[in-house]
């Protein structure tokens, strides 16, 4: 589930300008620790991740940072939404539906029959 909760965290912080440890820590369920590992992954990843300490401090992803659509192959977009939609079937949260959501968004429109056939 790390994996998925690492998607799950650069989604959040694409959406959001700027969300504290904490939050994403009671989000996820997880504690502080393993956010900041998290994090810490994420940036070894390349995504670049800005924290900012004190009252409103928080993580956020560098402004101008985008993901290319085209970054995820059609077998990872498909692995990704299998098991963000098995989780859904479990739990039900408007979080984990927004996720779903977002990452359809990733599927370029000349790939989503494909990727549909591979998750239906």
């Amino acid at each position: 589930m790390k994996v998925d909760r690492l998607i799950s965290i650069v989604l959040v912080l694409l959406d959001k300008n700027r969300i504290s440890a904490q939050e994403l820590a009671d989000m996820f369920e997880v504690s502080l620790r393993t956010i900041y590992r998290d994090i810490d992954a994420i940036e070894l990843a390349g995504i670049p991740i800005r924290s900012t300490s004190g009252v409103g401090g928080g993580f956020e992803i560098m402004p101008n940072y985008k993901i290319d659509k085209k970054v995820f192959s059609t077998a990872d977009l498909s692995a990704i939404l299998i098991g963000l939609s098995s989780i859904s079937n479990m739990i039900q949260s408007d979080e984990l539906r927004n996720a779903l959501a977002k990452v359809k968004s990733f599927i370029p429109t000349e790939r989503a029959k494909e990727i549909e056939l591979k998750v239906a």
